[in-house]
């Protein structure tokens, strides 16, 4: 799970390179070129001169997708996952160790914090709402996978994650960083999600600089704001309806969208979307400025093979990537050249997860919120 930057050592300052060809591949023109060019931030910009209309193969590329709706399982899926979970549990030993390493921010070992700061204050959700129950699922693990494979596609967000955080040496721990501020704006007090978004903002202040292919970017520009929001919890809810305990109602889906709207107006984001359809409205706005770049082969190529999974374990890991894969809209997985996976990865994913999850027991983040309400540990 990803945002701009929450690496400490980002630095300041633009870049002072000079703009470069573009790398991207797959570069779509934005929706309505014959009247309008894309500004740097994603605005449309009016041009004096008419253009002639694009061609319709072009025009049939960005022509508005149906709404996806992410899928639960299937009982096919269900059922192999009883025959593939066997394998899953033997290797899970070699693997879930180093997962669940990089996602401590989900699965951690530390003391419970002091009940009485905060004491009675729910935080921005609380005990009743869709994404305390979603944030305790297990299949916040793929999520994670599937929101840096989505972020990576829009290549001014690739290039701030890129160029001004440790990504390349320090994944694991980035990736933990991302996902204690992800439950800790869940699961923290009020206060302390506050905190945590004006500490984001400030990172976000110091991530500026020219993408490779000369165009300037600012992580504190609304628009790179809501894509990176749009991945987090596109992502989020898509890996809960396909791999969680309880997956989400589609009026829950739509009650988990405006729920962490809070959390986007929090980072910046101007109008967060406040329902599923809000959502793939949203997503469908940036889809013409999405790419995969050189920073975006580097990103999925850690994904693909991560240096921190021994390779005996490659197999094993590459259940929870095909099960990231599925949690990314249809587009999406175009654009990375992927193919759809199997029935078998997907159960195997959900085996995985199951494994993982029988000896996780209760976040610690959902487990200090429930204490400071004076509620049991678990329940």
């Amino acid at each position: 799970m990803t945002d701009l930057a929450t690496d400490p050592t980002t630095r300041r300052g633009r870049s002072s390179r000079a703009p470069r060809p573009s790398t991207a591949a797959g570069t779509a023109p934005a929706a309505g070129t014959s009247t309008a060019a894309r500004s740097s931030n994603g605005a449309a910009a009016r041009h004096d001169v008419a253009h002639p209309p694009i061609h319709p193969a072009a025009a049939a590329l960005l022509a508005p997708h149906p709404t996806w709706v992410p899928p639960t399982p299937g009982l096919t899926e269900l059922a192999t996952g009883v025959v593939v979970g066997t394998t899953a549990a033997l290797a899970s030993p070699l693997i879930s160790g180093p997962i669940l390493s990089a996602f401590g921010g989900l699965r951690d070992e530390r003391p419970p914090a002091d009940p009485s700061r905060d004491a009675g204050d729910p935080g921005w959700f609380g005990p009743d709402s869709v994404a305390w129950r979603v944030h305790a699922d297990i299949s916040l693990l793929v999520a994670g996978l599937a929101a840096f494979a989505l972020q990576s596609l829009h290549p001014l967000a690739m290039a701030g994650v890129a160029e001004h955080s440790s990504f390349a040496d320090d994944f694991m721990g980035r990736t933990q960083r991302t996902g204690q501020f992800v439950q800790g704006v869940v699961y923290g007090s009020s206060p302390e999600a506050e905190r945590r978004c004006r500490t984001v903002n400030l990172v976000h202040t110091r991530v500026v600089g020219v993408a490779p292919d000369g165009r300037p970017y600012d992580a504190t520009d609304p628009e790179l704001l809501e894509w990176v929001h749009i991945a987090e919890y596109l992502a989020i809810a898509a890996a809960h309806r396909r791999f969680g305990v309880r997956p989400m109602t589609r009026g829950e889906l739509d009650r988990y969208v405006g729920e962490v709207a809070r959390v986007g107006e929090g980072t910046g984001v101007l109008s967060p979307p406040r329902s599923w359809d809000e959502m793939h409205t949203a997503f469908e706005r940036h889809r013409p400025n999405l790419a995969v770049g050189e920073y975006a082969a580097a990103g999925l190529g850690y994904l693909v093979e991560p240096p921190f999974i021994p390779r005996a374990a490659l197999p094993v890991w590459r259940l929870l990537w095909a099960g990231a894969v599925a949690c990314v809209p249809p587009v999406a997985r175009t654009l990375l050249r992927v193919p759809d996976p199997t029935t078998a990865q997907l159960a195997g994913c959900r085996a995985l997860l199951r494994t993982f999850s029988s000896g996780g027991g209760v976040p610690p983040p959902l487990r200090d919120a429930r204490l400071r309400l004076g509620l049991p540990e678990t329940g």
